[in-house]
C-alpha cells in the first residue's frame, strides 16, 4: 500500500465466564509494522521464546510457582516464561510495549461490562428503534467503539488514506456480523458527518488471520487485555496479582498515541435514552438531533494504577 494504514484488531472477554468485553485497534503503516516485528523478534530471540507461542492471557496466567491449567494438565504448549523471574518478565513486557509506542501510529482499546450492555443495549427497546446497526455480539459493539475513536483520529490527523483491516480468527457468524454492522453503510447513513467517518470502506481489504502466523495481532491483543483487565480490577475489586498490568499500563497511559478507555453505565443509559428520544422525534416529525452517545472514560489515571502499584 502507498501511504496506506493496516489496522490490526483483537478482542478480550470472549469467554462466557468473563464479565468484561473489550476490543483494541493498532494502526500503522506496513513499513512501521515491519520495524515492530524486527524489534519483537530480537526481544523473543534474546529471551528464549517464540512469538507464535505468545498470548497475553497465557503469559500472565503462567509463571514461576503458579502454572497455567494447560501446563498443569501436561498439554503440549511452549510457555518458556513459566520459569522466568519477575525481573525478566518485566523486561520483556515493557520492551514489547515500548516497541508498540514507537511504531504504532494510533492504538486504542475500549472496554465495558457485559451486564451494562445487556441492560441498556442488547435487551433494550432502544436497540429496535436506533437508526444505526447494532449486532448481537459483545465483540461487535467493542469494535464499533474503537472504530469511532479511529474515525476521530483520522479526521484530526488528516490520515484519510486507504485502510486494510486484519482481525484475529473468527467464526462465520462473527465475520458476517462484522461485515453487516461495522463495514456496512446501513440505513442509508452518510459515510461522513461533520468530517468524521460513520462507517469504513476498507479499500485494501479485510482479512482474518491467526496471531500465531501474523504476529502484529499481538499488539492489539496486548492492548485489549490491558483495558479489559483495568476495567475488571476497578469494577470487581480484584485483589490478585497486578504486576503485568502495571508494567504495561505504566508504559502506555502517559503516551499520546495509545488510548485506553471504558464505557461506564451512565454512558450506556444516556445512549439508550438518546436513541429512544430520536425515534420519538422521527415519529412526530421533529428534526433529529444527534448528541454525543456518552463520554468514554480514559483509563489508567487513578485507581487502576494505584492498585497495581500496591500489589
Amino acid at each position: 500500500m502507498v501511504d496506506g494504514l493496516t489496522v490490526y484488531v483483537d478482542d478480550s472477554g470472549s469467554d462466557t465466564k468473563s464479565k468484561i468485553a473489550a476490543a483494541a485497534f493498532c494502526v500503522s503503516t506496513v513499513e512501521r509494522w515491519q520495524e515492530l516485528l524486527q524489534k519483537w523478534r530480537k526481544i523473543a530471540l534474546n529471551a528464549g521464546f517464540d512469538l507464535k507461542d505468545f498470548h497475553m492471557t497465557e503469559f500472565v496466567a503462567c509463571r514461576r510457582g503458579e502454572l497455567c491449567q494447560q501446563c498443569q494438565q501436561g498439554k503440549e504448549v511452549n510457555h518458556s516464561w513459566n520459569t522466568w523471574s519477575d525481573g525478566k518478565r518485566k523486561s520483556v513486557l515493557t520492551r514489547m510495549a515500548r516497541a508498540i509506542v514507537k511504531n504504532v501510529e494510533f492504538g486504542v482499546g475500549h472496554a465495558f461490562t457485559k451486564a451494562d450492555y445487556d441492560e441498556h443495549v442488547l435487551h433494550s427497546s432502544a436497540r429496535r428503534v436506533a437508526n444505526e446497526p447494532i449486532g448481537d455480539e459483545y465483540f461487535t459493539f467493542a469494535v464499533q467503539r474503537c472504530g469511532g475513536s479511529l474515525a476521530e483520529w483520522r479526521a484530526a490527523k488528516d490520515r484519510v488514506v486507504p485502510l486494510k483491516f486484519v482481525f484475529d480468527t473468527a467464526s462465520k457468524r462473527e465475520k458476517k456480523e462484522i461485515a453487516k454492522v461495522f463495514f456496512g453503510a446501513a440505513n442509508d447513513r452518510a459515510q461522513h458527518v461533520n468530517g468524521i467517518e460513520q462507517w469504513f470502506n476498507p479499500e485494501e481489504g479485510v482479512s482474518y488471520e491467526s496471531r500465531k502466523q501474523v504476529h502484529q495481532l499481538l499488539a492489539a491483543d496486548m492492548l485489549a487485555w490491558t483495558v479489559a483487565t483495568m476495567r475488571a480490577r476497578e469494577m470487581f475489586e480484584f485483589k490478585g496479582r497486578n504486576l503485568e498490568l502495571y508494567w504495561v499500563a505504566k508504559t502506555w497511559v502517559p503516551t499520546r498515541n495509545i488510548k485506553l478507555g471504558y464505557m461506564q453505565k451512565d454512558a450506556f443509559a444516556k445512549w439508550e435514552n438518546d436513541k429512544l428520544n430520536e425515534a420519538a422525534n422521527r415519529q412526530s416529525g421533529v428534526s433529529e438531533f444527534r448528541p454525543d452517545d456518552g463520554r468514554t472514560t480514559e483509563a489508567g489515571s487513578g485507581k487502576e494504577n494505584k492498585e497495581a502499584e500496591e500489589s
